[in-house]
């Protein structure tokens, strides 16, 4: 069997740090560690990891951010396979033996269960964010990240060789990682709920101004990949336009009309072939 080495960053994570570790420590993939990363945290959350004693891993860090975080977890682990977990999400029990079993690819992932806080969501993830199979790179871009941080699976020498995480971001760095990876090799996806996504309020996704910056730097690092660069100046187009959109979307949803309207008007002036959606968008944002 695989060993498999599951990395959890936790920041003031003490409301669920507990029942996040008893579902690492139950799976039914037995040949596991669990490295817990406290990254700076000014809550309870390191006591709280006490009461499992040598049964995980504790790494007692500055903080630093998710990405140094998990980066930190992934030079201390000795599994040839690396599983990420964030502390606040939920695996089910057969996650790690299922994706084991399922996939050749080096990077697998899986579908997950959106609970907590956000009631505008359906439950299942795949109801609303297509999910997909295979060559990913073009369909990251153009579709955004849809493959959740705490279902992924990857190799571990496939991991070092990406130089892991970019500590430029905060949020993004993820999807930054996908990309690289998907630039490259296959992703494989096992499309069963092997997760639970929580919301809560101050997560790092409700915030559209940030997360749009970054949007706008990952995909501005990606063009410069050797895939990236090949690309015909159409669909590079049609990559900004849906980079564009998405961020309107963000804004529109947290009330920011006016910064709305300024991203949808980019959006049009990229790729004015899908003309009449943005109209729509630019006429709810002017309340016409």
């Amino acid at each position: 069997m695989a060993k498999v080495s599951v990395v959890i960053p936790a920041y003031n994570a003490a409301n669920f740090i507990r029942d996040t570790v008893d579902s690492a420590l139950a799976q039914t993939h037995r040949d596991l560690e669990v490295i817990v990363v406290n990254d700076g945290s000014t809550d309870d959350t390191l006591a709280r990891l006490q009461h499992y004693g040598s049964r995980i891993h504790v790494l007692d860090l500055a903080n630093g951010g998710v990405a140094r975080a998990r980066n930190a977890g992934v030079k201390l682990a000795t599994g040839s396979w690396i599983a990420f977990l964030d502390a606040d999400d939920l695996w089910r029990p057969e996650k790690i033996e299922r994706q084991l079993a399922h996939s050749d690819a080096p990077l697998r992932y899986t579908d997950r269960l959106n609970i907590g806080a956000r009631g505008d969501l359906p439950e299942l993830q795949s109801l609303v964010t297509p999910m997909y199979d295979g060559d990913l790179f073009l369909t990251l871009m153009l579709e955004g990240n849809f493959i959740t941080t705490s279902s992924v699976l990857v190799q571990r020498d496939l991991f070092e060789k990406m130089n892991g995480f970019f500590t430029g971001l905060n949020g993004t760095e993820d999807w930054d990682l996908w990309l690289r990876i998907g630039e490259r090799h296959r992703i494989g996806l096992y499309a069963e709920p092997m997760i639970s996504y929580r919301f809560h309020p101050g997560g790092l996704s409700r915030n559209y101004i940030k997360m749009g910056r970054e949007r706008y730097q990952v995909i501005s690092r990606a063009l410069t990949l050797e895939r990236g660069r090949s690309l015909d100046w159409r669909t590079r187009r049609q990559i900004w336009a849906q980079t564009w959109e998405t961020n309107g979307g963000e804004a529109r949803r947290a009330g920011a009309r006016w910064q709305a309207l300024r991203h949808f008007a980019r959006a049009a002036s990229e790729w004015p072939f899908r003309g009449q959606p943005y109209k729509e968008a630019i006429k709810a944002c002017l309340n016409v």
